[in-house]
């Protein structure tokens, strides 16, 4: 059963039917964004670095990422500190990541955007270690129950030669766990002055979760009312939780954008991972998506776009292009550019910042 608080916050998005959904600010004529992983940094001067070298190339939005797997790199009261630059969980590096991208980017004119991984709990590994104790304590020991499980009842295996995963997801329908990330997107909207929250693994880990009991509970709850499937079921809760974050986001900073990074099939999206983008901007509660499209065919390229601008409209997409990919090259970036452009679209985002620099004499010059 859904809590009180859950449930007027659900409520009260119905209120984002009615908000105006031209949010995107003028200056977002043509983007050219970069996503910031986590690992891309070791210091503050690397992000001074790094953000100098990206305005350089003509990047104007930074999706900065600020939590991985239920771990941060800012000051937050539900979570502990990453261990990745310091080598212990938990542990203040003593100083701020996320501050300091915010006065990086700004000089530099850009949009900085939080970017958040929604459910992942813990990553998967070769010796398939738990999280270590920290302050606070990570969610994963403190709320097991909280894991997401398959039809089986059995949890995620933390070893990677047991899951097909990257990550032990958290379960999307528990109402656990939407309190605690309402809990943790208020907390930083409210401390921080970012531009745009960004969520990522906003999704089941596949279509094969989550049967774990409060969810199951919840889904009998809904069939007393009406005879929806369970696929269905996870689908809508999913959309209602991303209504909940876009309202309580919106509500603590007014004028902040919400984005979300997609799967680049929009219908294995909506039918295997039960994220349904299109009805996340239908309903006002996207700013834009980004799908990521990363493949080097560019007829697959332009397919995949063309199904999302069809299915949300062209202002409000966003086009994630994989530089990283094996054989990506000059030629292949130009081209997906000028696809891109042609669709009308909002701009592109490319994975990640270091090959962002790799072609950013191209970056600028398509700008």
């Amino acid at each position: 059963m859904w809590s009180l608080r859950l449930l007027r916050i659900v409520l009260l998005t119905l209120v984002l039917y009615s908000f105006p959904t031209g949010g995107i600010p003028q200056n977002h004529s043509q983007i050219r964004a970069v996503w910031v992983t986590r690992w891309a940094f070791k210091s503050q001067s690397d992000i001074e670095r790094m953000f100098e070298q990206l305005s350089k190339a003509g990047v104007n939005l930074v999706f900065f990422q600020v939590r991985g797997s239920c771990d941060v790199l800012y000051s937050s009261a539900y979570e502990p500190w990453s261990a990745v630059l310091t080598g212990e969980l938990g542990k203040d590096p003593g100083w701020d990541p996320l501050a300091k991208a915010i006065e990086q980017g700004h000089r530099f004119g850009m949009e900085v955007h939080a970017w958040t991984n929604v459910f992942p709990a813990w990553h998967v590994s070769r010796a398939g270690s738990p999280p270590s104790r920290s302050l606070p304590l990570h969610v994963m020991l403190v709320q097991p129950a909280w894991l997401a499980r398959n039809r089986s009842g059995k949890v995620m295996s933390l070893k990677k030669d047991e899951n097909r995963h990257n990550y032990v997801f958290l379960s999307p329908t528990h109402p656990g766990v939407q309190e605690h990330i309402l809990s943790v997107v208020e907390d930083l909207v409210s401390k921080y002055e970012i531009d745009g929250l960004h969520l990522d693994y906003v999704r089941f880990p596949d279509s094969t979760y989550s049967y774990d009991y409060a969810s199951r509970l919840a889904y009998s709850e809904a069939l007393k009312d009406t005879q929806i499937s369970f696929a269905d079921w996870r689908r809508e809760s999913l959309t209602k939780l991303v209504g909940a974050i876009a309202y309580t986001a919106k509500l603590t900073r007014p004028g902040i954008e919400v984005s979300a990074a997609v799967w680049q099939i929009l219908a294995k999206g909506k039918n295997y991972y039960f994220q349904d983008p299109t009805e996340w901007v239908k309903r006002g509660y996207l700013d834009f998506v980004v799908p990521m499209i990363y493949t080097t065919d560019l007829e697959a390229f332009q397919q995949r776009l063309s199904d999302y601008t069809d299915a949300v409209g062209s202002r409000k997409v966003i086009a994630g292009i994989g530089a990283y990919l094996e054989g990506f090259n000059d030629s292949i970036f130009v081209r997906q550019l000028k696809i891109a452009d042609e669709k009308d679209i909002l701009g592109v985002s490319i994975f990640n910042s270091d090959y962002a620099l790799r072609y950013k004499q191209e970056l600028k010059r398509n700008r």
